[in-house]
């Protein structure tokens, strides 16, 4: 006579087809009804009576996938995943560090340009670049915001054409 896990794994495609209609990839529906033949011997070796008729009980092995299912779900889910889109953002960053890197190589050719500009133009790009935000000197100033980032940005521009 078979043993259940024999008779489970004669519907091994229909218990893959199962998995798969939770949402899951092939090769992790492969794994997770492989999961289930481990959990069936597991559970017949306790002493739990998992027969239906002649056949392996699928309401209990239907429970066993959507578990396994679930915490394999929920363990994906709690993983940090970073996009393409996320890493650009990284990159920029990395940019900003090279201009302050920039900056401080050059700050006497820097501070020369800066003397020869408008003072406005100086005196913008001198507060942002301490490390103000626009936004915070926008508020203080009453200087709508647009204007003082295109000043500090065309001023930040002119520089590294300077350098």
């Amino acid at each position: 006579m078979k043993s259940l896990v024999e008779i489970a794994y004669l519907k091994h495609k229909d218990w893959i087809n199962v998995v798969k209609s939770f949402g899951c990839n092939p090769s992790l529906a492969e794994d997770i009804v492989q999961e289930m033949y481990i959990q069936l011997h597991l559970d017949v070796n306790k002493g739990l009576d998992l027969w239906y008729g002649d056949d392996v009980n699928h309401y209990y092995c239907y429970k066993v996938l959507r578990g396994i299912y679930l915490n394999v779900y929920k363990k994906e889910a709690k993983k940090i995943k970073i996009y393409l889109d996320q890493t650009k953002d990284l990159i920029q960053i990395d940019e900003k560090e090279i201009d302050e890197i920039e900056y401080a190589k050059n700050k006497e050719k820097v501070d020369k340009i800066l003397n020869e500009l408008y003072w406005y133009d100086r005196k913008v790009f001198e507060i942002i670049a301490s490390g103000k935000s626009v936004a915070a000197l926008s508020r203080e100033t009453g200087i709508s915001y647009v204007s003082l980032y295109n000043t500090y940005r065309t001023t930040k521009k002119f520089i590294k054409e300077q350098i």
